[in-house]
Protein backbone atom coordinates (compact mmCIF):
# COMPACT_ATOMS: atom_id res chain seq x y z
CA UNK A 1 0.00 0.00 0.00
CA UNK A 2 2.82 1.97 -0.04
CA UNK A 3 1.89 3.46 -3.84
CA UNK A 4 -0.89 5.18 -1.91
CA UNK A 5 -0.64 8.83 -0.87
CA UNK A 6 -2.66 9.29 2.47
CA UNK A 7 -3.88 12.88 3.06
CA UNK A 8 -5.34 14.05 6.38
CA UNK A 9 -7.30 17.36 6.17
CA UNK A 10 -7.81 19.06 10.04
CA UNK A 11 -11.13 20.94 10.66
CA UNK A 12 -12.81 21.54 13.69
CA UNK A 13 -15.29 18.66 13.73
CA UNK A 14 -12.34 16.23 13.13
CA UNK A 15 -9.95 15.14 10.60
CA UNK A 16 -10.84 13.98 7.55
CA UNK A 17 -8.50 11.05 5.98
CA UNK A 18 -7.94 11.12 1.99
CA UNK A 19 -6.42 8.10 0.25
CA UNK A 20 -4.92 9.23 -3.19
CA UNK A 21 -4.11 5.67 -5.68
CA UNK A 22 -1.37 5.91 -8.20
CA UNK A 23 -2.73 7.13 -10.64
CA UNK A 24 -4.87 10.06 -8.85
CA UNK A 25 -1.27 10.67 -7.30
CA UNK A 26 0.17 11.16 -11.03
CA UNK A 27 -2.44 13.38 -11.94
CA UNK A 28 -2.05 16.02 -8.92
CA UNK A 29 1.85 15.82 -9.71
CA UNK A 30 1.29 16.09 -13.28
CA UNK A 31 -1.40 19.25 -12.44
CA UNK A 32 1.40 20.56 -10.23
CA UNK A 33 4.14 20.87 -12.14
CA UNK A 34 1.73 22.13 -14.81
CA UNK A 35 1.04 24.96 -12.07
CA UNK A 36 4.47 25.28 -11.81
CA UNK A 37 5.09 25.65 -15.21
CA UNK A 38 2.38 28.56 -15.98
CA UNK A 39 3.47 29.96 -12.61
CA UNK A 40 7.19 30.13 -14.11
CA UNK A 41 5.95 31.20 -17.85
CA UNK A 42 3.83 34.22 -15.41
CA UNK A 43 6.48 35.83 -13.43
CA UNK A 44 8.75 35.50 -16.82
CA UNK A 45 6.85 37.12 -18.93
CA UNK A 46 5.94 39.70 -16.33
CA UNK A 47 9.35 40.26 -15.52
CA UNK A 48 9.90 40.62 -19.63
CA UNK A 49 7.06 42.95 -19.45
CA UNK A 50 8.29 45.01 -16.68
CA UNK A 51 12.06 45.09 -18.49
CA UNK A 52 10.34 46.02 -21.94
CA UNK A 53 8.00 48.35 -19.66
CA UNK A 54 11.38 50.16 -18.50
CA UNK A 55 13.14 50.32 -21.85
CA UNK A 56 10.00 51.82 -23.02
CA UNK A 57 9.47 54.62 -20.53
CA UNK A 58 13.26 55.22 -21.12
CA UNK A 59 12.55 55.63 -24.61
CA UNK A 60 9.48 58.04 -24.06
CA UNK A 61 12.23 59.95 -22.01
CA UNK A 62 14.86 60.20 -24.89
CA UNK A 63 12.02 60.88 -27.33
CA UNK A 64 10.75 63.75 -25.04
CA UNK A 65 13.94 65.32 -25.11
CA UNK A 66 14.51 65.21 -28.75
CA UNK A 67 11.06 66.52 -29.19
CA UNK A 68 12.57 69.34 -26.76
CA UNK A 69 15.33 70.00 -28.54
CA UNK A 70 13.32 69.80 -32.02
CA UNK A 71 11.21 72.52 -30.64
CA UNK A 72 14.06 74.64 -29.74
CA UNK A 73 15.48 73.57 -33.57
CA UNK A 74 12.24 74.41 -34.64
CA UNK A 75 12.12 77.78 -33.34
CA UNK A 76 15.40 78.69 -34.30
CA UNK A 77 14.35 77.98 -37.64
CA UNK A 78 11.63 79.96 -37.65
CA UNK A 79 13.50 83.02 -35.92
CA UNK A 80 16.14 83.06 -38.94
CA UNK A 81 12.97 82.21 -41.60
CA UNK A 82 11.64 85.36 -39.65
CA UNK A 83 15.10 87.35 -40.12
CA UNK A 84 15.49 86.11 -43.66
CA UNK A 85 11.75 87.10 -44.93
CA UNK A 86 12.68 90.45 -43.09
CA UNK A 87 16.27 91.03 -44.90
CA UNK A 88 14.37 90.02 -48.07
CA UNK A 89 11.95 92.83 -47.50
CA UNK A 90 14.91 94.98 -47.02
CA UNK A 91 17.13 93.57 -50.03
CA UNK A 92 13.17 94.23 -51.90
CA UNK A 93 13.31 98.02 -50.56
CA UNK A 94 16.70 98.58 -51.08
CA UNK A 95 16.85 96.75 -54.36
CA UNK A 96 13.56 99.35 -55.72
CA UNK A 97 15.58 102.67 -54.77
CA UNK A 98 18.28 101.10 -56.49
CA UNK A 99 16.62 100.55 -59.30
CA UNK A 100 14.61 103.99 -59.23
CA UNK A 101 18.45 105.74 -58.54
CA UNK A 102 19.23 103.88 -61.99
CA UNK A 103 16.68 104.81 -63.88
CA UNK A 104 17.65 108.72 -62.36
CA UNK A 105 20.94 107.95 -63.49
CA UNK A 106 20.21 106.46 -66.74
CA UNK A 107 17.96 109.63 -67.31
CA UNK A 108 20.76 112.28 -65.86
CA UNK A 109 23.26 110.39 -68.72
CA UNK A 110 20.37 110.22 -71.32
CA UNK A 111 21.05 106.59 -71.22
CA UNK A 112 17.34 106.23 -73.11
CA UNK A 113 18.94 103.49 -75.25
CA UNK A 114 19.47 100.88 -72.10
CA UNK A 115 17.11 98.50 -72.61
CA UNK A 116 15.02 98.55 -69.61
CA UNK A 117 14.54 95.21 -69.16
CA UNK A 118 18.48 94.30 -69.44
CA UNK A 119 19.67 93.19 -66.14
CA UNK A 120 20.18 95.34 -63.21
CA UNK A 121 23.81 94.40 -63.36
CA UNK A 122 24.35 95.41 -67.01
CA UNK A 123 22.45 98.60 -66.21
CA UNK A 124 24.90 99.49 -63.54
CA UNK A 125 27.76 98.73 -65.66
CA UNK A 126 26.82 100.89 -68.49
CA UNK A 127 25.76 103.83 -66.08
CA UNK A 128 28.79 103.13 -64.20
CA UNK A 129 31.08 103.47 -67.46
CA UNK A 130 28.97 106.48 -69.06
CA UNK A 131 29.30 108.27 -65.32
CA UNK A 132 33.33 107.37 -65.42
CA UNK A 133 33.65 108.74 -68.98
CA UNK A 134 32.27 112.15 -67.73
CA UNK A 135 34.57 111.91 -64.51
CA UNK A 136 37.32 111.53 -66.79
CA UNK A 137 36.47 114.16 -69.13
CA UNK A 138 35.79 116.51 -66.39
CA UNK A 139 38.77 115.77 -64.50
CA UNK A 140 41.13 115.82 -68.00
CA UNK A 141 39.56 118.87 -69.62
CA UNK A 142 39.37 122.66 -68.37
CA UNK A 143 35.57 122.92 -67.07
CA UNK A 144 34.16 125.44 -64.06
CA UNK A 145 35.43 128.25 -63.00
CA UNK A 146 38.91 129.54 -62.94
CA UNK A 147 38.12 131.83 -59.99
CA UNK A 148 35.57 131.76 -57.19
CA UNK A 149 33.94 135.33 -57.63
CA UNK A 150 34.38 137.81 -60.64
CA UNK A 151 32.67 140.21 -62.75
CA UNK A 152 33.22 139.73 -66.18
CA UNK A 153 34.21 142.88 -67.62
CA UNK A 154 35.55 141.88 -70.92
CA UNK A 155 34.02 138.85 -73.07
CA UNK A 156 35.70 136.32 -76.05
CA UNK A 157 35.16 137.92 -79.79
CA UNK A 158 36.46 141.52 -81.09
CA UNK A 159 36.64 144.32 -79.40
CA UNK A 160 38.09 147.67 -79.13
CA UNK A 161 40.95 147.17 -76.70
CA UNK A 162 41.00 149.43 -73.64
CA UNK A 163 44.23 150.44 -73.95
CA UNK A 164 45.44 150.77 -77.46
CA UNK A 165 42.25 151.80 -78.78
CA UNK A 166 42.56 149.16 -81.66
CA UNK A 167 39.96 146.92 -82.85
CA UNK A 168 41.15 143.59 -82.38
CA UNK A 169 39.87 139.61 -81.32
CA UNK A 170 39.75 138.88 -77.82
CA UNK A 171 40.67 135.49 -77.05
CA UNK A 172 39.61 134.79 -73.69
CA UNK A 173 37.68 136.71 -70.85
CA UNK A 174 39.05 138.79 -68.37
CA UNK A 175 37.39 138.71 -64.94
CA UNK A 176 37.49 141.63 -63.19
CA UNK A 177 38.93 140.62 -59.41
CA UNK A 178 41.05 141.81 -56.52
CA UNK A 179 44.85 141.34 -56.77
CA UNK A 180 45.37 138.61 -54.87
CA UNK A 181 42.32 136.71 -55.65
CA UNK A 182 43.44 133.18 -55.58
CA UNK A 183 43.51 130.90 -59.03
CA UNK A 184 42.80 127.66 -59.32
CA UNK A 185 43.26 124.95 -62.29
CA UNK A 186 40.20 123.85 -64.22
CA UNK A 187 41.91 120.51 -64.93
CA UNK A 188 44.89 117.99 -64.50
CA UNK A 189 47.61 119.15 -66.51
CA UNK A 190 51.37 120.27 -66.97
CA UNK A 191 52.38 123.43 -66.11
CA UNK A 192 54.41 124.42 -69.88
CA UNK A 193 55.59 127.84 -68.80
CA UNK A 194 55.44 130.21 -66.30
CA UNK A 195 56.67 133.74 -67.44
CA UNK A 196 57.21 136.67 -65.41
CA UNK A 197 56.57 140.36 -66.90
CA UNK A 198 55.45 143.19 -65.05
CA UNK A 199 54.89 145.53 -67.77
CA UNK A 200 54.39 143.65 -70.95
CA UNK A 201 51.65 142.02 -73.04
CA UNK A 202 50.04 139.46 -70.65
CA UNK A 203 52.48 140.38 -67.49
CA UNK A 204 52.88 137.18 -65.55
CA UNK A 205 51.01 134.63 -67.00
CA UNK A 206 51.00 130.89 -67.08
CA UNK A 207 50.24 128.26 -69.99
CA UNK A 208 48.88 124.86 -68.43
CA UNK A 209 48.56 122.25 -70.93
CA UNK A 210 45.54 119.67 -70.35
CA UNK A 211 44.80 116.18 -71.95
CA UNK A 212 43.39 115.69 -75.72
CA UNK A 213 44.94 119.17 -77.01
CA UNK A 214 43.48 121.55 -74.59
CA UNK A 215 45.22 124.28 -73.06
CA UNK A 216 44.94 127.19 -70.48
CA UNK A 217 46.46 130.72 -69.78
CA UNK A 218 46.34 132.96 -67.00
CA UNK A 219 47.52 136.39 -67.57
CA UNK A 220 47.78 139.83 -65.28
CA UNK A 221 48.60 137.73 -62.62
CA UNK A 222 50.46 139.14 -59.20
CA UNK A 223 52.12 135.92 -58.15
CA UNK A 224 52.85 132.36 -59.25
CA UNK A 225 51.91 129.48 -57.26
CA UNK A 226 53.77 126.48 -59.54
CA UNK A 227 56.78 126.30 -61.99
CA UNK A 228 57.48 125.18 -65.30
CA UNK A 229 57.46 121.27 -65.72
CA UNK A 230 55.16 120.86 -62.71
CA UNK A 231 51.99 118.55 -63.03
CA UNK A 232 49.03 119.69 -61.23
CA UNK A 233 45.70 118.65 -60.84
CA UNK A 234 42.35 119.81 -60.97
CA UNK A 235 41.88 122.67 -58.37
CA UNK A 236 45.12 122.71 -57.39
CA UNK A 237 46.23 127.07 -56.44
CA UNK A 238 48.19 127.83 -59.37
CA UNK A 239 48.41 131.60 -58.79
CA UNK A 240 46.90 134.63 -57.56
CA UNK A 241 45.17 137.18 -59.90
CA UNK A 242 46.87 140.83 -60.41
CA UNK A 243 47.32 144.10 -62.66
CA UNK A 244 50.74 142.94 -64.32
CA UNK A 245 51.42 144.26 -68.05
CA UNK A 246 48.80 145.82 -70.29
CA UNK A 247 46.25 145.88 -68.31
CA UNK A 248 43.61 149.00 -67.23
CA UNK A 249 43.26 147.23 -63.62
CA UNK A 250 42.98 144.39 -61.52
CA UNK A 251 41.58 141.10 -63.47
CA UNK A 252 42.39 137.56 -64.76
CA UNK A 253 42.69 137.10 -68.46
CA UNK A 254 41.55 133.43 -68.95
CA UNK A 255 41.78 131.32 -72.33
CA UNK A 256 41.11 128.22 -73.08
CA UNK A 257 42.56 126.64 -76.35
CA UNK A 258 42.49 123.82 -78.72
CA UNK A 259 45.40 122.76 -80.88
CA UNK A 260 46.80 126.42 -80.31
CA UNK A 261 42.83 128.13 -81.30
CA UNK A 262 41.41 130.03 -78.73
CA UNK A 263 37.53 128.77 -77.50
CA UNK A 264 35.09 130.46 -75.96
CA UNK A 265 35.76 130.18 -71.96
CA UNK A 266 32.89 130.74 -71.14
CA UNK A 267 31.33 127.40 -72.45
CA UNK A 268 33.85 125.97 -70.45
CA UNK A 269 33.07 127.26 -67.20
CA UNK A 270 29.32 126.67 -67.49
CA UNK A 271 30.36 123.41 -68.20
CA UNK A 272 29.48 120.83 -65.50
CA UNK A 273 27.87 117.24 -64.51
CA UNK A 274 24.36 118.92 -64.85
CA UNK A 275 24.98 120.32 -68.30
CA UNK A 276 27.46 117.97 -69.48
CA UNK A 277 26.10 118.41 -73.03
CA UNK A 278 25.87 122.13 -73.61
CA UNK A 279 29.79 122.09 -74.04
CA UNK A 280 29.51 119.33 -76.58
CA UNK A 281 26.25 121.04 -78.27
CA UNK A 282 27.52 124.20 -78.61
CA UNK A 283 31.26 124.13 -79.35
CA UNK A 284 31.23 122.50 -82.79
CA UNK A 285 35.21 123.05 -83.32
CA UNK A 286 36.08 120.55 -81.38
CA UNK A 287 35.56 116.54 -82.87
CA UNK A 288 33.90 115.52 -79.36
CA UNK A 289 32.57 112.33 -80.91
CA UNK A 290 35.64 110.68 -81.21
CA UNK A 291 37.26 112.40 -78.04
CA UNK A 292 34.23 110.45 -76.17
CA UNK A 293 35.21 107.22 -77.95
CA UNK A 294 38.59 107.17 -76.70
CA UNK A 295 37.58 108.09 -73.35
CA UNK A 296 35.04 105.31 -73.68
CA UNK A 297 37.91 102.50 -74.64
CA UNK A 298 40.09 104.03 -71.96
CA UNK A 299 37.43 103.40 -68.93
CA UNK A 300 36.35 100.17 -70.33
CA UNK A 301 39.68 98.61 -70.49
CA UNK A 302 40.21 100.05 -66.82
CA UNK A 303 37.08 98.46 -65.79
CA UNK A 304 37.58 95.11 -67.91
CA UNK A 305 41.77 95.14 -65.81
CA UNK A 306 40.19 96.05 -62.51
CA UNK A 307 37.94 93.03 -62.65
CA UNK A 308 40.24 90.48 -64.03
CA UNK A 309 41.18 87.62 -60.65
CA UNK A 310 44.45 87.76 -61.43
CA UNK A 311 45.55 91.11 -62.45
CA UNK A 312 49.24 91.63 -63.07
CA UNK A 313 51.24 94.92 -62.58
CA UNK A 314 52.64 95.56 -66.22
CA UNK A 315 55.86 94.97 -67.02
CA UNK A 316 58.85 97.71 -66.28
CA UNK A 317 61.10 99.03 -69.74
CA UNK A 318 63.55 97.01 -68.48
CA UNK A 319 61.77 93.80 -67.88
CA UNK A 320 59.81 93.71 -71.31
CA UNK A 321 63.12 94.28 -73.34
CA UNK A 322 64.54 91.10 -70.76
CA UNK A 323 61.13 89.77 -71.99
CA UNK A 324 61.47 90.43 -75.74
CA UNK A 325 64.80 89.18 -76.00
CA UNK A 326 63.94 85.40 -74.69
CA UNK A 327 61.24 85.35 -76.79
CA UNK A 328 63.03 85.60 -80.02
CA UNK A 329 65.59 83.28 -80.43
CA UNK A 330 68.84 84.29 -81.13
CA UNK A 331 71.27 83.71 -84.51
CA UNK A 332 73.42 81.33 -83.06
CA UNK A 333 70.54 78.83 -81.87
CA UNK A 334 68.75 79.32 -85.43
Amino acid sequence: MTDHIHIAVTHPNGVKHYTLCPTRKKVVQTLALVILAILTITFASLYLLSERSTEAEAAIDRLRQERVVLNNEVAMLQQKRDELSQTIENKDVELTAITQRVVTVEDMLGLQSVAKDASLTHRLDVAAINSAVRYTMLQLIPNGKPIESYRRSSGYGSRTHPVTGKEKFHMGLDLTSDIGTPVYAPADGVVEYVRPSRRKGYGNFVKIDHAFGFMTLYAHLDKFNVRSGQFVKKGDLIAWSGNTGLSTGPHLHYEVRFLGRALDPRRFIKWSTDQFDSLLENEKRVSWGHLVAVVENLVETQVQVANMPDAKPPLSTAQQREADNEAVPSKASM
